[in-house]
């Protein structure tokens, strides 16, 4: 494995990782707030629903131009990150 490779396979664990946290954070909240069992339910209910997707579309992703996916995904993150970025302007300026 190269570095470029090595630094790769680094910053998508790290994403992954980040990603996790934020996650168990929400579980915890819910958890806390709610309850336990509606928190794991939900839980459990997203996991599931997850390994269905992947499994039915997974294989899908491979018959999309990279090009054309790369542009969706960064136009949806351009659009909800200037979403956010309103709201923390609003609420930092009272």
């Amino acid at each position: 494995m190269n570095t470029g490779d090595t630094f790769l396979v680094l910053s998508a664990f790290l994403a992954s990782a980040v990603e996790m946290v934020e996650a168990l954070t929400i579980v915890l909240a819910m958890g806390v707030t709610r309850g336990w069992r509606p928190a794991l339910a939900g839980t459990t209910t997203a996991l599931l629903a997850l390994a269905a997707i992947v499994a039915a579309l997974g294989a899908a992703l491979t018959i999309v131009p990279i090009g054309t996916l790369r542009l969706v995904v960064g136009a949806l993150l351009l659009v909800f990150g200037l979403q956010w970025l309103r709201k923390a302007i609003l609420r930092a300026s009272g």
